[in-house]
């Protein structure tokens, strides 16, 4: 088997034969994962082994190149004895499957499928949503006069002139922490749990900029990629994180599904028994 430190399994393989799934998975979240899709698909994938990418123990402040990550995740294991026939990639999380699937392609012989769901690139603006996204978790937690703070210091973050993106995401992590701290104390949670929360968000973005140290058009040309009306609406819109990967996508599949619902919606195991063959 490939490093099971940096691969957890979702199916375990019957043959030669594996699907990889590329994402940042943390528990509680509320977007669907590829457990769901795996059991969702059912007897149409039970052929192939699917193992899901595990995050390594890695800081800001050590700044990983953009190959990091690929590398620790392909760098050990038994890779020689199996197929890897698809590599998934979930937001960001496309990213990555292109980088691997290229790599893959070169040690086997053959590239796998590269299918993509909600795909986007990292930006500043990415990093500033996450802010936004807390906020709207966190509800009533925060006053009006607090969410506008953090709203107003998240945009003032990325909106220094000639910011990096890891600058920024230091910066936007502190401002996450100071959110955490009052949200925390208001409930009555251990400081210690807040550090917990706060180090996976710190290894979010961290895994968020150094994607943005890869170029995956020349994969993504070749890929099939499947969108939420969410992230359609976000494109119609100007996002600038979807805008600039829709332009290097290949086959895509506009679905009137939610974000969240993507990956355990019955339009979406349609659209993949359809459309992407492996």
């Amino acid at each position: 088997m490939p490093n099971e430190n940096a691969w957890s399994v979702i199916t375990a393989p019957t043959s030669n034969s594996l699907i990889l799934g590329i994402d940042f998975p943390a528990a509680g979240r509320r977007e669907a994962g590829f457990e769901d899709l795996a059991e969702k698909m059912g007897s149409a994938w039970s052929g192939h082994g699917i193992l899901q990418t595990t995050p390594p123990p890695v800081r800001l402040a050590d700044r990983p190149a953009g190959d990091f990550y690929t590398d620790f995740w392909l760098r050990d294991g038994e890779w020689e004895k199996y197929e890897v026939v698809a590599v998934l990639g979930y937001c960001v999380g496309g990213v990555y499957a292109g980088e691997i699937a290229e790599r893959l392609a070169e040690k086997q012989g053959k590239a796998p499928k590269v299918i993509l769901f909600d795909a986007q690139v990292t930006d500043l603006q990415l990093l500033e949503s996450e802010i936004h996204k807390m906020i709207g978790l966190a509800g009533p937690v925060f006053s009006a006069e607090e969410a506008e703070h953090a709203r107003k210091r998240a945009a003032e973050i990325v909106g220094t002139p000639s910011i990096g993106l890891i600058d920024a995401a230091v910066e936007i992590v502190d401002l996450y922490r100071e959110m955490a701290s009052i949200a925390f104390q208001r409930i009555g949670l251990a400081e210690a749990r807040r550090d917990e929360v706060v180090l996976l968000f710190e290894s979010y973005m961290t895994w968020l900029s150094a994607a943005s140290q890869i170029d995956p058009s020349r994969a993504w040309g070749e890929s099939l990629s499947i969108t939420s009306s969410d992230y359609a609406e976000l494109e119609r819109s100007g996002a600038a994180t979807v805008v600039n990967a829709a332009k290097a996508l290949g086959r895509r599949i506009e679905l009137e599904i939610g974000h969240v619902d993507l990956l355990r919606d019955d339009s979406t195991v349609r659209a993949l028994l359809d459309s992407a063959e492996f």
